[in-house]
């Protein structure tokens, strides 16, 4: 008996690595074929849900600041909206109900069996600060499928955020760009509806690029004023203000933060 459990185990063990090894590639092989963040939801009604046919067949809720793949469909009801930024364009959409819409790289389409054929609204944001989104180290969520020197004091104070920001410790260029930022956010600001994040979102691309989380902050109660008690935005401000202390400097690759 002590022989055959002796044999049993080494051999029992070795078919449980082997399952785990199994199991392992399996988790590699989806994440392989999970196609990448195409875009950000900036806004969505109650009742909005997604899902996906290759990664998720099972419908659910869509969330405001969560990021979107390829393929995802959206089903907005009646009387409800999405707001949609891809990130490849800088193309935002805003979606009414009732529609159901599957997302591309760089826009949506009404499915062909809609009785209406609906067209979103759309906007466009510059492409370059939408860009920031994707490599600046937000931690917005994705789709749950898995499963310096030189400016004048005088353009500063154009801006009240900006005028309220230590930059002395950034390169005159990366001054130079966060100023550049903020004529853009103002001149957005006044194209947009007051409840629109977009500008915002600019705005805070770039100041996470740079790892300004004092001014990212700021930005984020901007958006906190527009949706207030935003779960997403509550936890993005605790993580910002937990950074803060930190002084800003020049820009570097998300992955070795």
């Amino acid at each position: 008996m002590q022989s055959m459990m002796s044999r049993s185990f080494p051999c029992l063990r070795s078919v449980c690595l082997g399952f785990g090894g199994l199991l392992m590639l399996a988790s590699i092989s989806l994440a392989q074929k999970l196609p990448p963040d195409v875009g950000l939801v900036t806004k969505v009604s109650e009742g909005v849900t997604y899902w996906n046919d290759d990664f998720r067949k099972d419908p659910a809720r869509a969330q405001a600041f969560m990021k979107f793949r390829r393929g995802d469909l959206f089903k907005v009801p009646e009387g409800a909206l999405i707001q949609l930024l891809y990130f490849a364009n800088g193309r935002q959409e805003t979606w009414r109900g009732p529609v159901t819409f599957k997302s591309g790289e760089e826009t949506g389409a009404a499915l062909a069996e809609e009785k209406v054929q609906v067209q979103p609204e759309v906007q466009f944001l510059p492409v370059k600060g939408v860009n920031r989104e994707v490599g600046a180290p937000i931690p917005f969520p994705r789709s749950a499928i898995r499963y310096s020197g030189g400016i004048p004091t005088m353009a500063l104070s154009q801006d009240p955020i900006i005028s309220s920001l230590d930059l002395s410790c950034l390169s005159e260029k990366d001054q130079r760009e966060i100023q550049e930022a903020g004529r853009i956010y103002r001149r957005l600001k006044k194209q947009r509806t007051a409840d629109d994040v977009g500008p915002e979102l600019l705005l805070l691309g770039v100041l996470a690029d740079h790892r300004h989380y004092q001014g990212m902050e700021k930005v984020v109660d901007l958006m906190l004023a527009k949706q207030p008690g935003n779960a997403t935005l509550l936890e993005l401000k605790a993580w910002v203000r937990s950074k803060s202390s930190k002084p800003a400097r020049p820009a570097r690759s998300p992955m070795k933060e």
